[in-house]
């Protein structure tokens, strides 16, 4: 099997805003990420749940981040009820079973702006990437705080965003529903940092070949078992993909002649002959889909090296 080569480059830091629950990949997503960090790739700064009509998100948040020992981790959460799916796959089921994951938050955690405000402040300028793998509702409102608008101009570096970037108009999960679609507009045009959009992932499986044999008490193995059974059948592979790129860019192509644009039908799409030179599209892996599925399972599924509770 061809397999994807490591060249290590600098930590990445990393600030990740999810809407987890909708889908399983989000929760790969963050196992990949805390096993990014076990190897040094990555510094995770803080996880932000962009979801606010299932208040239970934030409680897999935590419970993902204690099983790899990061239950410290700081927490942002969305107080609204008008953005994102209230459908329920397994968040309540992982957020209320402490006794199983030893996490400490169930339902609630600091407000998203003031959490983002709080880390930013903390960190040197232009050395944040920030990973949208959910609905960037969350930016809009940095947008609109003062203080906090200045503190994404001056930390952040990169914004990876999970979003459709077909050329032909589309409204996509994060950008186009969930009551996010009506602001997207002004967070294309306005965001300050270059700006990475990722729609890789349907031709990447992942989930069933070695999440299955991780212990009984991992969260994310709970998260595939329940939405739909993922753990036997497996889950296209979106949001590990955009995280992934976000700390090892060197295994995927980047277009960055054009730009992502949305039409008054609330539609997103790539236009080849736009121009915004902070907007990039990221293309298929260097190394193919079947490489890249064996990474992404692997660091979804090895242990943690300071395991929690």
């Amino acid at each position: 099997m061809l397999m994807l080569t490591v060249t290590l480059h600098a930590q990445v830091n990393i600030l990740l805003d999810t809407d987890i629950g909708s889908d399983c990949d989000d929760a790969g997503a963050l196992a990949v990420l805390n096993k990014l960090a076990d190897r040094g790739e990555a510094h995770m700064l803080g996880v932000i749940y962009s979801s606010g009509k299932n208040k239970y998100g934030i409680g897999v948040c935590d419970a993902i981040n204690t099983y790899y020992g990061r239950g410290d981790l700081p927490l942002g959460q969305y107080k609204g009820n008008d953005i994102g799916d209230p459908a329920d796959h397994y968040s309540k089921a992982i957020a209320t079973a402490g006794a199983v994951y030893h996490h400490d938050v169930v339902d609630d955690a600091p407000e998203l702006v003031e959490t983002y405000k709080k880390i930013l402040k903390r960190q040197p300028d232009s050395s944040v990437t920030l990973v949208t793998i959910g609905h960037p509702y969350g930016l809009v409102l940095l947008m609109r705080d003062a203080a906090a608008w200045r503190l994404v101009k001056r930390k952040i570096k990169k914004w990876v965003a999970m979003t459709g970037t077909s050329e032909k108009p589309n409204r996509d999960w994060n950008f186009g529903r969930n009551g996010a679609e009506y602001y997207i507009d002004t967070l294309l045009k306005h965001w300050p940092a270059d700006a990475y959009f990722c729609t890789l992932g349907r031709e990447v499986v992942t989930g069933n070949k070695k999440l299955p044999a991780t212990p009984a008490d991992n969260p994310v193995r709970k998260a595939y078992a329940l939405w739909n059974d993922a753990l036997s059948h497996g889950r296209y592979s979106w949001d590990q993909i955009a995280v992934l790129f976000a700390v090892r860019p060197q295994y995927f192509r980047v277009d960055s002649s054009g730009a992502l644009e949305q039409n008054k039908a609330l539609q997103t799409y790539w236009n080849p002959r736009g121009h915004n030179p902070k907007h990039h599209r990221v293309l298929a892996p260097v190394a193919g889909n079947s490489a890249l599925a064996d990474t992404i399972e692997t660091l979804m599924s090895e242990a943690p090296s300071r395991p929690g509770k």
